[in-house]
């Protein structure tokens, strides 16, 4: 059963579907862990990832073993960051989820790995995370409030 996600999680898969308003692609380095060439990439803005096609052998090849690894577990947060072991194609531009934004989407493959660097913005003002820290923006901004 697909498992979802917006909050601290992260997907692990040999081919991965993503859709973001911007995609960034960084320079290969090389992973310690796996011990080979990894090509780094961050979407940001309302990213969401998608595993299209599970490890062969989640046993073995998975590296974290808080990763989600089934077909169509998804992650979706203000920012993610990730890296796959095959070169990434240009992603396309097509028309995103509201209609009025373009989006890039793509799809990375060779071993992937994508974490949510930063929750969604309704997450942060949930009640739950409101109670726990009522220090984090009680107040956006203060030029609004009138006296």
């Amino acid at each position: 059963m697909a498992t979802k996600s917006n909050v601290c999680a992260s997907i692990e898969g040999k081919k991965v579907a993503f859709s973001t308003r911007q995609f960034f692609p960084g320079p290969p380095e090389i992973n310690e862990v796996l011990g080979q060439r990894i090509y780094t990439f961050k979407l940001g803005i309302h990213g969401h990832a998608q595993i299209q096609t599970s490890l062969e052998n989640p046993e073995i090849e998975r590296v974290y073993e808080s990763s989600m690894i089934d077909v169509n577990d998804d992650i979706q947060g203000g920012s993610l960051d990730g890296w796959c072991t095959k070169a990434i194609k240009s992603p396309k531009k097509k028309t995103g989820v509201t209609g009025t934004h373009s989006a890039s989407q793509g799809i990375v493959s060779g071993h992937v790995y994508v974490h949510i660097q930063s929750g969604h913005r309704e997450h942060m003002q949930s009640e739950d995370i409101q109670n726990r820290h009522p220090e984090i923006p009680l107040i956006i901004n203060e030029k609004r409030i009138k006296n």
